[in-house]
């Protein structure tokens, strides 16, 4: 089995959730696991962590790191290098700075940069860079084939599979209707419906367009639960009248599952994703989703042959959104049968071994094209 460096800035939320099943299944399956990540991340069982100390907006730690980074793969001698998200991609694949180039190196975006930036120049720097670190990339993987679509639109034409998210699917189960009565009472839900938001505050999860929007017509005898804000006096600002009334915010908890258990639907108000990793983990649970048409949600929610698992409405569109969740919360029988559908899909999409079985082509095709290069 190979040895593997994974290498992420990110030392918490979505993007080590997924690269902590990597590590697990990898590590099961006799993998060398390595880690080199901040120093604030959790450790794993059986993987060797390196500590490395980039801060995204730290440019003076950016030297130290570059150097750690070299030293890292020096000492680990990987047979393939997996960078997650930007940061990582980019001192990963530096031109000349790197010392990666004698190493396959498979890159996974975590959803493209270039959707952060407003501001044009912004956007177009980091598309050039991307074309141009393609370049040093063996093979790409993505969380959804929306994600490749979008990389050739700019000009990154890598050889590339979608590999999904990894969850731990056992974990993320659904529970019965008396389990799940139990814990709307354990939490407080005071009206017959409760809708659920789940992830960070962030300009990306669409959180103020939803509040916005419920402000203008919430959704009768429901209550809107935001999970994951520590802080909230910009959304409540947006919400006068609902906020505390039919609207109320959760700072992030160790576990969700009561969360999801608990709530009617989930809905996603994002900008930008690539496969959100709150409607994977509530699908697995059993819970329908009315989301926006953000990468990946379509292939997850509505493609292929299976029954939906839920509804996908326009990009920004907080009406339609309300609109769809008022009719998934009026048809007991449809949030059934999206339930479902949701688990059904969730296993056969998320499961770790699954994703971790494409993964596993992904390197054995990365290192077979650098060593035809080399």
């Amino acid at each position: 089995m190979p040895c593997v460096l994974h290498i992420s800035e990110a030392p918490e939320l979505g993007i080590f959730s997924v690269l902590r099943e990597f590590a697990r299944e990898q590590n099961a399956r006799g993998y060398e696991v390595h880690i080199l990540g901040a120093r604030k991340m959790q450790r794993l069982a059986g993987v060797q962590h390196h500590d490395w100390s980039l801060r995204r907006g730290r440019p003076a730690s950016y030297p130290r790191a570059l150097r750690e980074l070299h030293q890292t793969i020096r000492e680990v001698q990987p047979d393939v290098i997996h960078l997650h998200s930007f940061f990582a991609g980019v001192f990963g694949r530096l031109p000349l700075l790197s010392v990666s180039g004698d190493v396959p190196v498979v890159y996974q975006p975590h959803a493209w940069s270039f959707d952060v930036f407003g501001s044009r120049a912004a956007a177009w720097a980091i598309r050039t860079w991307e074309r141009l670190a393609s370049r040093r990339t063996s093979v790409l993987v993505t969380n959804c084939s929306d994600e490749i679509d979008e990389g050739r639109q700019v000009g990154i034409s890598n050889h590339a599979l979608p590999i999904g998210v990894a969850i731990d699917t056992d974990h993320f189960a659904p529970a019965d209707e008396a389990a799940r009565q139990r814990y709307r009472s354990e939490l407080g839900i005071g009206k017959p419906s409760m809708v659920l938001c789940l992830g960070r505050l962030a300009k990306q999860k669409g959180q103020d367009q939803l509040v916005a929007a419920w402000e203008q017509a919430p959704i009768p005898d429901t209550e809107l639960v935001f999970v994951g804000p520590s802080e909230v006096a910009s959304l409540r600002q947006l919400a006068p009248t609902q906020w505390g009334q039919t609207i109320k915010a959760v700072r992030q908890q160790a576990d969700v599952r009561p969360w999801l258990w608990a709530c009617d639907a989930l809905v996603l108000p994002s900008r930008y994703e690539t496969v959100s990793l709150a409607v994977a983990e509530a699908m697995s649970c059993g819970r329908p989703a009315v989301a926006t048409r953000v990468n990946g949600v379509t292939e997850i929610l509505t493609g292929g042959s299976q029954p939906a698992a839920g509804t996908v409405v326009p990009l920004g569109d907080m009406t339609e959104l309300l609109s769809q969740t008022r009719r998934l919360l009026a048809d007991p029988e449809l949030r059934k049968r999206q339930g479902l559908a949701a688990r059904g899909r969730a296993v056969e999409l998320f499961t770790r071994g699954v994703v971790v079985d494409r993964l596993d082509l992904a390197y054995r095709e990365a290192m077979k094209s650098h060593a035809g290069r080399s």
